[in-house]
């Protein structure tokens, strides 16, 4: 992900000059007219530095840096002044700002003053800071928790213990597997995946292990394996936990030698790879029931990350819902705002079970089918009126949402009751129900 500047000035053409250069450059930028859009900003986004006019219309840029600092005590501030107040963009240095440039804006020399504040931010505990994540590797978050397991991932990244990764379906397991990679001294080879519960036992081998030419009917030559394939860097097992017994054997037999043979081999090929598992089962359970190896739980037990559900890190929520509008904005070149509040609020009652997979997927769907600059309640999945919602206003609000969200699909749908009932994941019985209902 780009850095990320925020851009405070009552003048919204400097503004907008400043942000379209600094995205050529391929940074992010956000715009402030104002004290109360600049905290918003800095509230529901990611910034990375702030360049921030001292005087802000009739609002004392000083005061509001004062504010910025004693909320994100490690932002860099860039203060932009004119030459009858560089006394003040003197003492906003004494105050904590990182530096001062002035007006006429020589963008070469503001480029350079970024630059330093950004490279500042890193090592004082923003981006890429030891206790936190890095946004580039798809980790974003404010809750300490996740901040904890990202410093203990990247730890861990530096060594070539096997990591197991527990979390529930769509909580960020691969994200993490990722992270490990990306920070260890194997970034510059691959990691390569593999869902465990998508292949039969026998297809899953094959996949892992490969085969030698004639070593079954239809083994028209040799197939290299992942963990051939994936020598000198990592290799992801997501639902470990659904593995066989018997490939956790051979799974077990290369961590601890290095070493495999193909399907129908008689040559040991030696590996060097970094081992990542990933399970939302509990494996302890599991080895009760006979169907996962002790031992191999062991050998992957010494490194392990836990990863909270959505519903136990809600103040991401706005941040991640934010990250997904843009992503899908600059993806389709289609500019949304943002959120309707009343969107925020059913995401924070809303219980995920699905987690963040589930609220990517959300804020897609409704990026999709609004017609509107902004995401409202009547744009979202119809998931969210279903029992898990608890009503935020009142019951006639929740019957209005659903019956816009019954016209709206129908229109998409060009009026077929089929297709509508499919999008809505509701019968077409309840669909005609709903429709006699609301006098549709």
């Amino acid at each position: 992900m780009p850095n990320r500047i925020l851009i405070v000035d009552d003048k919204i053409k400097l503004c907008r000059s400043l942000a379209q250069n600094f995205n050529q450059l391929g940074y992010s930028c956000h715009i402030a007219t104002n004290g109360r859009q600049a905290l918003e900003e800095l509230s529901n986004n990611s910034i990375d530095t702030v360049l921030l006019d001292i005087v802000l219309g009739k609002e004392n840029g000083i005061e509001l840096l004062q504010r910025i600092l004693s909320i994100y005590g490690t932002m860099p501030v860039i203060m932009i002044t004119g030459y009858a107040s560089i006394e003040t963009a003197v003492s906003s240095i004494k105050l904590g700002a990182y530096d001062y440039v002035q007006k006429p804006l020589n963008f070469d020399l503001l480029l350079e003053k970024v630059r330093g504040a950004l490279a500042t931010r890193r090592r004082t505990g923003g981006i890429e800071a030891d206790d936190g994540c890095s946004f580039s590797t798809g980790i974003i978050t404010k809750n300490r928790s996740v901040s904890e397991l990202c410093a203990k991932a990247k730890r861990l990244a530096q060594t070539d213990l096997p990591v197991l990764i527990y979390g529930e379906a769509g909580s960020g397991k691969e994200i993490f597997a990722d992270y490990i990679h990306l920070n260890s001294p194997r970034a510059e080879r691959k990691i390569l995946k593999i869902n465990c519960a998508s292949f039969p036992e026998s297809l899953l081998d094959n996949e892992l292990f490969g085969h030698e030419k004639g070593s079954y009917t239809g083994a028209d030559g040799t197939f290299v394996g992942l963990f051939e394939k994936a020598d000198g860097g990592s290799l992801f097992l997501d639902e470990i936990g659904d593995m066989s017994l018997a490939l956790q054997s051979k799974i077990l037999r290369t961590l601890q030698n290095h070493e495999l043979r193909r399907i129908g081999g008689t040559d040991t090929i030696r590996v060097d790879v970094r081992f990542i598992a990933a399970t939302n089962k509990n494996l302890e359970s599991l080895i009760t029931e006979k169907r996962f190896r002790e031992d191999l739980f062991y050998r992957l037990n010494a490194a392990v990350l836990s990863l909270p559900p959505l519903r136990e890190r809600k103040e991401d929520i706005p941040i991640l819902a934010r990250h997904f509008l843009e992503e899908f904005s600059t993806a389709n070149k289609r500019y949304i705002e943002g959120f309707c509040d009343e969107v925020i609020d059913l995401f924070y009652e809303y219980k995920w079970p699905g987690n963040i997979r589930e609220l990517k997927n959300s804020v897609h769907y409704a990026a999709a089918i609004t017609k509107k600059s902004r995401i409202c309640a009547e744009d979202l999945p119809a998931t969210f009126l279903g029992d898990d919602v608890r009503a935020v206003e009142s019951e006639n609000i929740r019957e209005t949402m659903e019956k816009n969200l019954i016209l709206r699909t129908l229109e998409k749908s060009k009026h077929n009751k089929t297709k509508a009932a499919e999008v809505l994941n509701i019968s077409r019985k309840t669909l005609y129900n709903k429709i006699e209902k609301y006098g549709l």
